[in-house]
């Protein structure tokens, strides 16, 4: 289940034009133990009077200024400018205030991790929240949000971590970036690859284990086997969080599609089936989702 982040959640936005996603991530018990693992992210731009004033919240954010200017408010009351090229990133968990007075084009997302607060401490340490993005910098955030953008791959939870954890290292100015041994990662075998293909082409049908394996011309038995050794999941539950990703997008992106539309299209029975699944999956329904603003 993903923590339930609604009551944190900025309302009517004034001044801002998503220009891509959000993106979200359904990070299963696993990652939440052992990985770095995104939790949404978007591509913003803004102008005045776009202003955020939160409290609290079990993220860690991370913006990438791609134009114009950000002003940031410290919980000492001072103010920094994050112009164009600089990242900033912030411990949700204190008060974060931020507007623009002018213009700005960013990118962001919110992340979590076993040691995430380690490194964020460890980054922040000399009193630095804001940054100079070097092309290692820049490059870490782009592959983020193509991951994030593909919504479903193999090995997923393992790149994201990888991904967010080489940003880290490059951003708390050490020399050289930390490599991941990958040897100890998951090679996800064709097999499971083509199982997860048929599925995210196939997720809005009446799909089940059985028409995979049919398409496949494998047993059932060797697929589910393979399958959650290699994903960490079950072929249903994957099913389920494929349909839940999209049924995310749709109500953040597509506000004109009612509940019952929204159900349809990403394979649910109907109404009743989706309210259940995403309560159970994220923590609240689908309607009170669609209201919130990120």
């Amino acid at each position: 289940m993903m923590d339930d982040f609604s009551q944190y959640f900025p309302v009517n936005e004034q001044g801002k034009e998503c220009l891509r996603g959000i993106y979200f991530n359904n990070p299963s018990n696993k990652a939440k133990k052992i990985y770095y693992y995104p939790l949404w992210g978007a591509e913003y731009k803004v102008s005045y009077p776009y202003s955020i004033d939160r409290n609290y919240m079990n993220s860690f954010l991370v913006m990438y200024i791609q134009d114009g200017e950000l002003s940031v408010k410290f919980p000492n009351d001072e103010t920094r400018i994050a112009k164009k090229g600089s990242v900033v990133i912030l411990d949700c968990k204190e008060r974060n205030r931020y507007f623009t007075s002018t213009n700005c084009h960013f990118t962001f997302f919110h992340f979590n991790g076993n040691q995430a607060q380690f490194l964020y401490d460890y980054i922040t340490s000399d009193g630095s929240n804001i940054f100079t993005a070097n092309k290692d910098i820049e490059n870490n955030i782009y592959e983020i949000f193509e991951v994030f953008r593909s919504q479903i791959i193999s090995d997923r939870e393992e790149t994201y971590s990888d991904l967010i954890y080489k940003f880290l290292i490059n951003l708390s100015n050490t020399s050289s970036v930390v490599q991941i041994d990958k040897s100890t990662l998951h090679q996800t075998p064709k097999l499971v690859e083509d199982a997860l293909h048929y599925i995210d082409d196939h997720f809005d049908e009446k799909l089940t284990t059985a028409d995979i394996c049919r398409y496949l011309g494998v047993s059932s038995s060797l697929l589910a086997k393979d399958f959650r050794t290699y994903t960490n999941n079950s072929i249903h539950q994957y099913i389920i969080s494929v349909r839940v990703i999209h049924s995310q997008r749709l109500l953040t992106t597509q506000p004109d599609m009612s509940v019952a539309e929204i159900a349809a299209t990403c394979g649910f029975n109907d109404t009743s089936h989706l309210t259940k699944i995403f309560k159970s999956e994220i923590g609240m329904t689908p309607s009170k989702f669609k209201k919130m603003c990120f």
